[in-house]
């Protein structure tokens, strides 16, 4: 039996990358999935590729810096379902700049889209999450949130707040039956079934960094997006059902060794 056969999940982020594959996993697993985007051309063709292979789908377009966006999204999103049993939280916007050139405009966007965003969906969906009588909520952190990269400074700032976001909410509702959770991932530059990652800045990273990070990477290798949608399904299913408050890293080992020792 499909493992989530019956139930309903939001996936925010869905156009493309991480977000098209767990959209792509989760409708092969049973799930009648919405696709939450900025993007309307590729967020519609996220939901038909999951409907082309026998799912139900929806696309609902946001705007992840707004809040009321964000909570016309919910709104809409329960109007199809009024239960959800899964949130991907799947939010990702970089912008490069050193310190002293990140404008306050830069650093409010950032911090919207990567950490009041996912406050938000969470919030505004929270009365579909509670009435399935047990869900989860996946943040997708980054490795630059737990030690900070000085290229994306607002960026490692935002996605460092997922962190005790995660904790504070797995505390808080726990007592719904509701787990949450985060992946915080590394560097995601494949995908084994072709899917299109979302455009980085041009700016995002030096010459020969990727290089760099590979070899410093004990699996010698970049990730690939269906490998992080593969740790969302698991922590969003009930073969995670004591996993809550937890962040789970996925780079590698990368993050495992101390740097300039090898």
């Amino acid at each position: 039996m499909k493992r989530f056969e019956g139930k309903n999940a939001v996936i925010v982020g869905a156009g493309s990358g991480v977000g098209r594959a767990a959209s792509l996993l989760f409708g092969r697993e049973g799930a009648a999935v919405a696709c939450a985007d900025g993007d309307r051309v590729n967020g519609e063709e996220t939901a038909e590729m999951v409907r082309a292979e026998g799912g139900d789908a929806i696309f609902v377009e946001t705007d992840l810096t707004d809040p009321i966006a964000i909570e016309a999204m919910a709104r809409a999103c329960i109007e199809w379902r009024p239960v959800f049993h899964v949130l991907f939280n799947n939010t990702v916007l970089t912008a490069p700049a050193e310190f002293e050139d990140i404008t306050l405009e830069d650093w409010n966007v950032q911090l919207a889209v990567n950490l009041t965003a996912p406050f938000l969906c969470s919030q505004k969906l929270l009365p579909a999450l509670k009435a399935a009588n047990g869900a989860a909520i996946v943040h997708h952190g980054s490795i630059d949130g737990v030690l900070g990269n000085p290229t994306l400074t607002a960026y490692s700032a935002a996605k460092g707040g997922l962190i005790p976001l995660t904790h504070v909410m797995g505390h808080w509702l726990a007592r719904y039956g509701i787990r949450v959770n985060c992946i915080n991932s590394g560097l995601l530059r494949g995908s084994k079934e072709g899917i299109p990652l979302r455009a980085a800045p041009v700016l995002s990273r030096q010459p020969g960094d990727e290089e760099r990070k590979r070899r410093a990477t004990p699996l010698a290798r970049p990730g690939f997006i269906e490998e992080a949608a593969d740790a969302v399904l698991y922590l969003a299913s009930d073969d995670a059902s004591y996993v809550n408050g937890s962040a789970i890293t996925l780079d590698g080992g990368r993050t495992g060794l101390t740097p300039g020792t090898f």
